[in-house]
């Protein structure tokens, strides 16, 4: 059948009019595509902003709870309680308690959706202007071998002499007479704080610690978590791969082996001994000796601390390291009562061949040698050698306090007179 001309006409004019369409409709659908894609992204856009946003809230809300468990603000009532922000939503809940001789401070944030924690040793910048504090019992400090002083050293008004001990005399140094300073009447005691969260640690806590039967030789205690109280007693420890939050309790001798890696670990027990080569970051508590073998390594922040009440026990406790030991943190050997009633005294021995980095206190005796780069106080220098024991005198030793003041925090020893410092993030 043979179509009319103007029939073709219309014909083509429906093509084209098709084509268009079609054009238009698939037109509409790419901007349709497009839109929606725009629409997609705007909003995905809006929603990481808004979890970036929240996110760095929490950060800064963490940051305001470091800063609040370190002021005067923060009191006991407020530890480990939830306080919620006054301008948002979200809550900040601050724990902070004793870590060995320094502070745990654990920091919780959360808001609707997220939650963030972080946790760090705390202590006091150095004193890096003090070397070395004494009591002043009129009598002058003897020096023997190479004695050297790089910042203030608070000695008895007679001030130094030369000394000759076991084959050694004093060589002298032209600046150690410009860092003599008067001693005290008496050293300064420790903050009644610092004491009682030594002695708190001592004793189980169940709202505090947990006690476990059974511990694998490899384990890391988060500092969220409850610490962990694994008892060893009379234990020789030995390939345990402990981390954290965990505290080890005996009731009798613990010896800690060289294949031991213990980091952030608390122990606690009368007598605590490492063996030969042992290192770790570890803060003991005991109540009657703590003694170091040959190279040991106690990295920051580390603690030993010996405490003793005992006023009416003849005896001395001591603190004791052998050779070529490596020591960052803080020693204390702290006995109360009066000194100067009979009764236990508390003894360190610093060997000539070792290092010891941060802070060293005495409530009694003190035998001081080799590179000390911390400040130290002790009631009386005691020098025990191979032959003979010679009180308030001093041999072979460096003080410089000023070596590590930009890098160690030592314990909060004394009234809180600056800001906390930061010696080590842990994990939560």
């Amino acid at each position: 059948m043979k179509l009319k001309p103007h029939t073709k006409q219309r014909l083509a004019s429906w093509r084209v009019k098709g084509g268009a369409l079609y054009s238009a409709i698939f037109i509409s659908i790419i901007i349709m595509l497009f839109l929606s894609l725009m629409i997609l992204l705007s909003y995905q856009n809006s929603r990481t902003t808004l979890q970036v946003l929240q996110t760095s809230q929490l950060h800064c809300n963490l940051n305001s709870a470091f800063e609040m468990a370190q002021s005067a603000y923060f009191t006991d009532n407020l530890n480990h309680q939830w306080i919620k922000n006054t301008f948002n939503d979200d809550s900040i809940r601050v724990r902070r308690s004793s870590w060995g001789a320094y502070w745990l401070i654990c920091a919780e944030t959360k808001n609707r959706h997220e939650r963030l924690s972080q946790s760090g040793i705390y202590g006091v910048g150095i004193t890096a202007d003090t070397a070395l504090m004494l009591v002043d019992n009129s009598r002058p400090l003897g020096l023997s071998g190479q004695v050297v002083f790089k910042a203030n050293c608070y000695l008895s008004t007679a001030g130094i002499r030369p000394a000759y001990i076991e084959g050694l005399s004093y060589s002298g140094n032209p600046q150690n007479n410009a860092f003599i300073r008067k001693a005290l009447v008496s050293i300064p005691e420790l903050n009644t704080t610092l004491t009682t969260g030594m002695k708190a640690q001592q004793s189980f806590s169940p709202l505090t610690d947990s006690l476990s039967a059974g511990v694998p030789e490899q384990f890391n205690q988060s500092f969220s978590k409850k610490t962990l109280v694994v008892e060893c007693n009379g234990q020789h420890l030995s390939k345990k791969k402990w981390r954290n939050n965990m505290k080890l309790v005996s009731a009798s001798a613990l010896v800690i082996d060289s294949t031991c890696h213990l980091d952030n670990v608390v122990i606690v027990a009368p007598k605590v001994k490492f063996l030969k080569g042992f290192k770790g970051r570890v803060h003991v508590i005991a109540s009657d000796s703590i003694t170091v073998e040959e190279k040991c390594t106690f990295l920051y922040p580390s603690s030993l601390v010996l405490l003793t009440d005992n006023l009416h026990e003849e005896g001395i406790k001591t603190i004791y390291f052998k050779n070529d030991c490596l020591f960052f943190g803080g020693i204390i050997a702290w006995r109360s009562g009066n000194t100067s009633h009979n009764g236990t005294r508390v003894f360190v021995k610093l060997d000539g061949t070792s290092q010891y980095n941060g802070f060293v206190y005495s409530s009694d005796y003190l035998h001081l040698e080799g590179e000390v780069n911390a400040t130290v106080i002790a009631s009386t220098l005691l020098l025990r050698t191979p032959s003979a024991v010679y009180e308030n005198h001093l041999i072979n030793c460096e003080l410089n306090p000023k070596k590590w003041r930009d890098v160690l925090a030592i314990p909060p020893a004394f009234k809180q007179l600056t800001k906390l410092t930061c010696c080590q993030k842990v994990n939560t």
